[in-house]
């Protein structure tokens, strides 16, 4: 839920940036009517809030782990200092395996960063960083916008537990399926996702063709959890190439329209 939210917050922010002043009033209709629009349901506030609460959580702590890392840094700038003015090599060994297990940490706490909390996939914060320049994308390539059919009813059918069960397995097959350089998912929203296949990548690999093939696969899979057996579900997608310089929001609405037209055809 807390990826929705997110999504509803952006989308309110975005409606009211230009207006000059914002009463809370107005901000709580926008931000309703968009919850309700993408069917987050704000009655339950508990899950809302443990929901943001994991993430601010986790957000902090790749904070404080930064900040330990650029004190342990500065120490072993004036050590460093310190030990090429004595000619103290032993010394300098030591920094540099500090330094080295410091890269180590810090490409962790990056993909901790830039990685969706329940799917291990990227997030938006990664789209954003590697491929947007405000709002723009920084190169050419193709965006897949895929979403999962009849997700709400899996839901309140098997429960949000068995959803997230859904999701992370739906990831984790798409990243076999798609197991090519050039190609990165990211979760975009609740059961929405993003496939992002490089310029290289567009050109050497018939996505068409391999998105019907997943597709297909996928729809005669049966998952079985240790409650529920024999779990089918399926999904829709829309495929949108991109130029350099080209505004995402543009690129979105013609994958999100040829996506709703391909979910008539896979439900």
């Amino acid at each position: 839920m807390g990826n929705m939210l997110k999504e509803v917050t952006f989308l309110t922010v975005k409606n009211l940036k230009d207006e000059d002043i914002i009463l809370p009033s107005k901000y709580s209709k926008v931000f309703e009517n968009y919850a309700n629009n993408l069917k987050v349901n704000l009655e339950d506030e508990n899950v809302v809030f443990e929901d943001l609460y994991e993430d601010s959580t986790n957000v902090q702590s790749i904070v404080k782990q930064t900040n330990d890392n650029l004190n342990i840094l500065h120490q072993s700038t004036n050590d460093a200092r310190t030990a090429i003015l004595n000619k103290d090599d032993k010394s300098l060994e030591n920094i540099y395996n500090e330094l080295a297990n410091m890269k180590e940490q810090i490409n962790f706490l990056q993909e901790e960063l830039f990685s969706d909390s329940l799917t291990k996939a990227y997030n938006r914060k990664w789209f954003i960083h590697h491929y947007l320049n405000d709002g723009c994308f920084v190169e050419e390539g193709t965006l897949v916008f895929l979403d999962i059919n009849d997700f709400k009813t899996i839901n309140n059918t098997y429960g949000h537990l068995i959803g997230d069960q859904i999701l992370k397995y739906f990831v984790n097959y798409l990243k076999k399926e798609l197991d090519f350089s050039g190609v990165k998912i990211l979760r975009y929203a609740g059961d929405e996702f993003i496939i992002i296949f490089n310029e290289e990548a567009s050109k050497s690999l018939d996505i068409e063709l391999l998105l019907k093939q997943i597709q297909d696969k996928l729809s005669h899979q049966k998952l079985k959890t240790a409650k529920v057996r024999n779990i089918q579900f399926s999904f829709a997608y829309g495929l949108s190439k991109f130029q350099k310089d080209e505004k995402l929001e543009d690129v979105l609405l013609v994958a999100d329209e040829l996506m709703h037209r391909n979910k008539k055809i896979s439900i």
